[in-house]
């Protein structure tokens, strides 16, 4: 079965680590991010053909960081940047999208910004 982004059982989620994999640069380009879903299970989140990620992160806080909410976010001032930089140089980006992920332990947020993305046990 095939999830949809949005429909994953983001709410009440654990961001437990977030990494970048550029060991092949322009060709293996992906952000993954670590999650524990309310039922227990460890998986990746991973993100791939990246074409950028703006992380705000805040640190410091004693606790966990709950996911309160992660969507495709279709209308991303992010995102419309990022394929207005690609048209510049002729490269249009019609299937990218932004995947946003907001923290609620934390007010912290994640605009990955990604040809598509797959699940992976950990």
């Amino acid at each position: 079965m095939i999830l949809e982004f949005n429909e994953l059982p983001w709410s009440d989620a654990t961001l437990v680590a977030v990494s970048v994999d550029r060991s092949k640069p322009g060709n293996q380009d992906e952000v993954v991010v670590h999650v524990r879903w309310p039922d227990g299970r460890n998986e990746q989140v991973i993100f791939v053909e990246c074409r950028g990620a703006r992380l705000a992160l805040n640190f410091g806080v004693l606790g966990e960081d709950t996911i309160e909410r992660a969507y495709v976010d279709d209308g991303s001032e992010v995102l419309a940047d990022c394929r207005q930089r690609w048209a510049a140089s002729g490269v249009l980006l019609p299937v990218l999208q932004c995947f946003r992920i907001e923290i609620c332990t934390t007010g912290s947020s994640l605009d990955i910004l990604a040809m598509g993305w797959r699940v992976d046990p950990q």
